[in-house]
């Protein structure tokens, strides 16, 4: 079991946990499983605008009529704020309604933009990988190029991988600064890395981080100013960033009895125990979990997660994950050229594998890419639907050899018995009446599921192979993000 990392022994540092006491314990409100609905207390968010009309954040509005908002460092207020921004946002709830005392943003970078992909998939920015796709939003719909100074919000991923939910070009003023996770520190030399950008910090103030000394601070998450970004030989992955303050990435987040956090999983400690950013996440045997399972928590995937946070560690009451389409089985035919797959049991249906595909082997030789596949290779994908039988993998993972077959995604056509999704036209008329389930996991039968049924429900088909047909055993009611419907208009994304 790995050990937490050095970013939560930073946090007693700086006096999280004395942020954090009096959380829980006799005469803490009820609060649901959701966070609402009933009791009142202290309510806080950390990931994406997703919608104004007060704010949402992650899909949850927070009424901001009383709130202070911090933009980019300054003082600002809620019209200087973004869809697509990365907030913390603080306040309370009480019932069903939420209130905001303060909005902070932070971007993840800010500096030049020494290269673009020729995909259009990724740029890199100040030596930091920055990943995009059809949910990213280009600020008045600009098109970044290399030379372009620009801002990027996003959640951080490891090793200097960035995954932008909003991007704007800077004209004027820019302020190279960049937060991420430490590597190669040496104290000696004054030096650190973020991703492939060095930071010099010499002459730097670092009053807030813990001593320097040896390579301390490796693992840590920070963020670094500074005056000047210098390209490197390889101008479009290095450079050095002269710092003038290095500072540990306070979350901002004080004690809360209702706490969310969306972004990807940058490190597993045990099953059930992992961090998502920097918040560490611990799940018991009541928590929820939906659109996925506890042993699909692994670095790289992207969570939302939400319960009680205290001592520095958010307790889950439920976890969400963000990739609604699941899919398991074994590989039909590879297209190296079109970087693309289908599996056997699922007619029809294609994925497309691309530069941002993060590639995983459960057992034998390592992957990093589809020509390290091969047709009968039993493999797990994780991705989102991109038109009617089209799939765009996030995660591939090869398995051990297997008979099951998973088909998870959102119902494109529902009539009992038959269900279609992906393409994928399912007669469920086989499947016992004990085996169609609810979000929760409990049978609710054939009348209550297909009255339950709907274009867009997220759906998981469970069966078995056997002489190249799939004979399908179970059915289930998956939800990704409860939230998204409280707000009419939660962000969906560019197409």
């Amino acid at each position: 079991m790995r050990q937490p990392s050095l970013f939560m022994k930073l946090m007693s540092v700086v006096g999280l946990v004395g942020l954090l006491s009096g959380c829980g314990g006799d005469g803490s409100p009820s609060v649901s499983a959701s966070g609402s609905g009933s009791g009142s207390g202290t309510a806080a968010a950390s990931g994406t605008i997703t919608g104004f009309g007060s704010v949402f954040v992650n899909g949850k509005k927070f009424e901001t009529s009383g709130a202070s908002f911090m933009v980019d460092g300054q003082a600002g207020s809620q019209s200087d704020l973004k869809l697509g921004m990365s907030v913390t946002v603080n306040g309370s709830f009480n019932g069903n309604q939420r209130s905001a005392n303060s909005v902070r943003q932070k971007d993840a970078v800010e500096g030049l933009v020494q290269s673009v992909a020729a995909d259009g998939l990724s740029l890199v920015v100040m030596g930091q990988m920055v990943l995009v796709d059809n949910t990213t939003i280009f600020d008045n719909n600009f098109t970044p190029v290399a030379g372009d100074f620009v801002e990027v919000n996003g959640h951080i991923r490891p090793d200097g991988v960035i995954q932008a939910t909003f991007i704007e070009r800077k004209l004027a003023n820019v302020t190279p600064e960049v937060r991420g996770f430490i590597k190669n520190h040496n104290d000696g030399a004054k030096t650190f890395q973020i991703g492939n950008l060095t930071v010099n910090y010499a002459t730097a103030i670092i009053n807030d981080m813990p001593s320097p000394v040896g390579n301390a601070w490796n693992g840590l998450l920070v963020e670094a100013k500074g005056t000047q970004f210098t390209p490197g030989p390889n101008v479009q992955t290095q450079g050095t960033l002269t710092a003038t303050k290095v500072e540990p990435d306070n979350p901002g987040v004080q004690q809360a009895d209702e706490f969310e956090v969306e972004g990807f999983v940058t490190q597993v400690v045990g099953p059930g125990d992992f961090f998502i950013g920097s918040t560490h996440v611990q799940t018991t045997s009541s928590t929820e979990f939906r659109g996925g399972t506890i042993d699909e928590i692994v670095v790289g995937a992207k969570l939302s997660a939400e319960g009680r946070l205290a001592n520095g560690i958010l307790t889950a009451k439920q976890v969400r994950f963000h990739e609604s389409v699941k899919l398991e089985g074994d590989i039909a035919a590879i297209n190296l050229a079109a970087n693309t797959f289908t599996i056997t049991g699922l007619p029809g249906v294609t994925v497309t594998v691309n530069s941002q595909t993060e590639f995983k082997a459960n057992g034998g030789h390592a992957i990093t890419g589809l020509g390290d596949l091969a047709a009968g290779d039993h493999v797990r994908v994780r991705g989102r639907a991109t038109g009617t039988s089209f799939v765009i993998a996030t995660r591939v993972e090869r398995r051990s050899a297997d008979d099951e077959v998973d088909l998870q995604g959102p119902v494109q056509a529902a009539s009992n018995p038959n269900l279609t999704i992906l393409g994928v036209t399912v007669n469920t008329a086989g499947i016992s009446e004990s085996d169609l389930k609810g979000i929760d996991d409990a049978v609710i039968g054939r009348a209550a599921f297909f009255n339950a049924v709907t274009v867009g429900t997220l759906v998981k088909l469970r069966g078995r192979l056997t002489a190249g047909v799939v004979t399908w055993r179970e059915v289930e009611l998956e939800d990704v993000d409860s939230e998204s419907d409280e707000n009419p208009n939660h962000y969906k994304g560019v197409q």
